[in-house]
């Protein structure tokens, strides 16, 4: 379109001609283990609207041939997206186990489906039936013939999908090959007839003559990819500026939201349209997952520090705007919660760290704070960090010995905590993209201190533990504050290694055989044995800000700020860092990195005991500013909040198409059933359940700014509220 106008016109006018298909529905083919919830979501709303503004089509069908696994929470996003169709060839590159189907109902954690397909199309094999199919597929009768005979749903269909094209991820058609395609019409031999039609149009009669034989297989849960498995990790800069801007572009809308209530301001549209799509743009599959060449993270270096830098001046600009209207109160300061519940928490102030409570949800508090780390005491002789909740214990060699429950009366761990692993990484293939089992079977100990020091940041104390490994220094900052049980690790690492993969281990002492990884809008289980070869092929794992294991009564959780990489081998948990591959950048992972984690043992089920709630401080910590003004704003303030713990408001932003409507999305993350009353921090005149496009479905009693709905198991629901 911008590069090449006359083409970009040939193209619409063969689309409105009926011969161009324009399908996708996403922005860009993004990486769906890796991209937030609300980032999925954009990724449609904006696609589908492209779609809609450039072509006047609308899109039906998710194409992502080249992704490497699929979320469960896809197919909800899907249905409320108002896609119905869903096609990949990925996952035939399994390591290890064949998927049972190519034609299939595929069931996301809230229980809703979406129809999906695989591609079949392969070169007929040799002998027997190979697993792996293509999409780079050409038309030809060994394709042709690979394609129906792979195809495992042969009773459901008497057709299948063979796209083809020059180039990688199919490209368009050569000459040649609709010359072939022409001859093949005609019939030849044993092999199937050939007849093109657009893939909307093959999806929509293959579902139905599928659901007519009543024989349609389902799939629950996500779709693992046996392969790839070092995407979770691969160039950890990008995916930190990937999870800090979904961060700060949810926050500038939320705030933009507020300052046009309380100042009339125009909300920045474009300016937050432009974040937006540089992020989405980098969520590409091989741009975010870090398997690209060196010039795209050299380029996204660059937009990144464009929209973060943009992001953070709209944030902070809004935030003095606010403090300007608040009016000053002795002893207390100005809180911002950017988080979709009341949130109890450190935050800095004046260069302190302070502990603050019930800061309202998506809103501000002038509130009292505590400062001083009374009650939690770090002994450097003892090599002991302890508070009233929890006794840390360090070895000689400054991991963590023990960690002792006071309120619980029990050890944390069985074995050596935050044990650093650096393992030899010579995957079989695909070096930025692979991680292969057997990197087990070598590994080294980080365990070389050349210094340690006591450190006292008022509501939090510990220790700064200086590592040397090879040519690489890991500096990292261990602390407890009075308040909870959790362990804070911030890590400063200048690393020049390679092929060398990184790993902080945790051996909990619970009974456990599964454990829980975050996804977009919930949580899956996943086995931590071996029994099947299912089970064994899931020896790394993707998980967004938290990951836990658990016996009925007790746990322990990992929370992190910017890694997805996990591991779970018995009850043993370990988050993996760093993955330092050569090819095809190599470059990648070299020089500075700043990540935290945190260790949090907890009584209880991790859902009431405040995982979730803990796991999102952490990516999105309480802010403070000094309140300096004249009372034109009041002393509090939430956006939208509701009445319960298991349902977060995940994003507030202005309609799409009306900046007067006001978009909140909340969300259930304990897969729970319940009925929730939602209240907004302004006088509401109506509001409605929408679609995840925007589109009103029904309208909801609003009382006193405040709707009653009922929100099931893992549901995203999307309220639209029109302001008096």
């Amino acid at each position: 379109k911008e590069d090449s106008p006359e083409t970009y016109e040939k193209i619409k006018t063969l689309v409105a001609e009926g011969r161009w298909e324009p399908e996708g529905a996403m922005w860009v083919e993004a990486d769906t283990n890796l991209a937030g919830g609300e980032a999925l979501i954009r990724q449609i709303l904006y696609g589908k609207k492209f779609f809609r503004d450039e072509f006047g089509v609308e899109s039906h069908v998710l194409w992502l041939p080249d992704v490497f696994g699929y979320s469960a929470a896809m197919p909800q996003i899907l249905r409320k997206s108002n896609v119905d169709k869903f096609v990949t060839s990925k996952i035939s590159w399994n390591e290890t186990n064949m998927m049972p189907h190519d034609v299939f109902d595929w069931q996301g954690i809230d229980g809703s489906k979406v129809f999906s397909y695989f591609i079949t199309s392969q070169k007929t094999p040799a002998s027997g039936m190979a697993r792996y199919t293509t999409y780079n597929s050409d038309i030809t009768p060994s394709y042709v013939n690979g394609a129906w005979n792979r195809l495992q749903e042969k009773e459901l269909s008497r057709e299948v999908l063979n796209p083809f094209g020059f180039g990688d991820g199919g490209g368009g058609p050569t000459k040649k090959m609709l010359e072939y395609g022409r001859r093949m019409s005609r019939g030849i031999g044993s092999c199937p007839t050939v007849t093109q039609k657009f893939a909307g149009q093959f999806l929509d009669e293959l579902e139905e003559n599928a659901r007519k034989t009543g024989k349609m297989p389902s799939w629950v849960g996500e779709l693992y990819l046996e392969y790839h498995r070092g995407t979770y990790t691969s160039n950890a800069k990008n995916k930190k500026n990937n999870r800090r801007s979904e961060f700060l572009y949810m926050n500038a809308e939320a705030l933009s939201v507020m300052d046009k209530l309380l100042t009339g301001a125009e909300y920045p549209r474009d300016e937050i349209m432009h974040g937006w799509e540089t992020l989405l743009l980098n969520q590409f599959h091989d741009v975010l997952p870090g398997s690209s060449i060196k010039p795209v993270y050299d380029d996204t270096d660059v937009m990144y520090a464009d929209i973060i830098g943009r992001g953070e001046v709209l944030t902070s600009k809004i935030r003095g705007k606010v403090a300007g209207m608040v009016a000053p109160e002795a002893e207390k300061a100005l809180f911002f919660n950017s988080n979709g519940f009341d949130a109890s928490g450190i935050a800095v102030y004046n260069g302190e760290r302070v502990y603050v409570e019930n800061v309202p949800s998506k809103g501000y508090g002038l509130l009292a704070y505590k400062r001083g780390h009374c009650g939690a005491d770090a002994d450097m002789e003892a090599r002991i960090l302890e508070n009233e909740h929890i006794r840390v214990v360090f070895t000689p060699w400054w991991e963590i010995e023990s960690i002792y429950d006071k309120n619980a009366k029990r050890s944390v761990l069985s074995g050596i905590g935050n044990r650093l692993l650096a393992h030899e990484d010579f995957p079989r293939a695909y070096d930025a993209w692979e991680i292969t089992n057997y990197y087990k079977e070598k590994a080294y100990l980080v365990n070389e201190v050349s210094a340690v020091e006591a450190v006292d940041f008022g509501a939090e104390v510990g220790f700064r533990i200086t590592r040397n490994y090879q040519s690489s220094v890991i500096v990292q900052t261990i602390t407890i504050s009075p308040y909870d049980k959790a362990v804070k690790i911030h890590s400063d690492v200048d690393w020049h290694e390679r092929h060398t993969l990184l790993k902080a281990y945790f051996p909990v002492a619970v009974n456990a055989d599964t454990a829980t990884y975050e996804i977009q809008y919930g949580h899956v289980k996943r086995p931590t044995h071996e029994n099947t070869s299912w089970d064994a092929a899931k020896f790394e794992v993707c998980a967004h800000k938290y990951a836990d294991i658990s016996e009925y009564g007790y746990g322990a959780s990992i929370l992190n700020d910017c890694k997805y990489g996990y591991s779970c081998s018995g009850t043993e948990m370990a988050l993996t860092l760093l993955k330092c591959a050569t090819h095809p950048n190599p470059e990648a992972d070299q020089g500075k990195h700043e990540f935290t984690y945190v260790f949090l043992p907890h009584e209880g089920d991790f859902r009431d005991a405040g995982i979730i709630d803990a796991a999102y401080l952490l990516n999105q910590p309480i802010v403070s500013v000094d309140a300096m003004g004249d009372g034109a704003a009041p002393a509090s303030m939430s956006l939208v909040k509701t009445d319960r713990k298991n349902v977060i408001v995940e994003a507030v932003k202005a309609a799409e198409d009306d900046d007067n409507a006001v978009i909140a999305r909340i969300y259930d993350a304990h897969n729970m059933r319940s009925t929730v009353n939602v209240t907004v921090g302004f006088d509401a005149a109506r509001a409605y359940v929408c679609d995840m496009e925007e589109n009103e479905l029904y309208e909801l009693p609003c009382l006193d700014n405040t709707v009653e709905i009922g929100v099931g198991p893992f549901e995203i629901v999307t309220l639209k509220f029109y302001k008096k």
